[in-house]
């Protein structure tokens, strides 16, 4: 299990009002998830720049050895 550290934020009410109901008796846990989403559409442009990447780097090993290396 990975360490928690408390943390104080400040959100809208009606914002509050909705996770509270939504998260099924845990807030943590909701806000959690939301920001792990989050996370993952942040990094998203970096995977899509490094996949692009590698698919370059194939074709051209491709090229260089006359075979499909993908």
């Amino acid at each position: 299990m990975n360490p928690r550290t408390r943390t104080t934020v400040s959100l809208p009410v009606d914002l509050v009002a909705h996770a509270r109901a939504a998260s099924d008796g845990n807030l943590s846990a909701y806000i959690e998830r939301a920001l792990r989403a989050q996370q993952l559409r942040d990094a998203a442009p970096a995977v899509r720049a490094w996949r692009e990447q590698a698919a370059s780097d194939a074709e051209e090993l491709a090229d260089i050895f006359g075979e499909d290396v993908a």
